[in-house]
């Protein structure tokens, strides 16, 4: 279901750049997810020590996708 929606968001939304915000680093499913459908990282936003204890994760991830330009490969 999440594939399909995000397709649709991909093929009719008029952006050429699309940024998913602070992924946690052990969502291994979304990260997945966002890489099959041509997500790269973009940056990554690491939590202290602390923050990562209490949370149960290290970092945040950020995601870029550039929509392919008309006639381009």
């Amino acid at each position: 279901m999440a594939s399909q929606l995000l397709a649709y968001i991909l093929v009719n939304t008029p952006y050429s750049e699309y940024v998913i915000e602070e992924v946690a680093d052990t969502n291994v499913p979304a990260m997945k997810l966002y890489k099959k459908m041509g997500f790269t990282v973009y940056r990554e936003k690491p939590l202290t020590p602390k923050q990562a204890a209490k949370a149960g994760i290290n970092r945040f991830i950020t995601l870029k996708r550039k929509k392919p330009q008309p006639g381009s490969y």
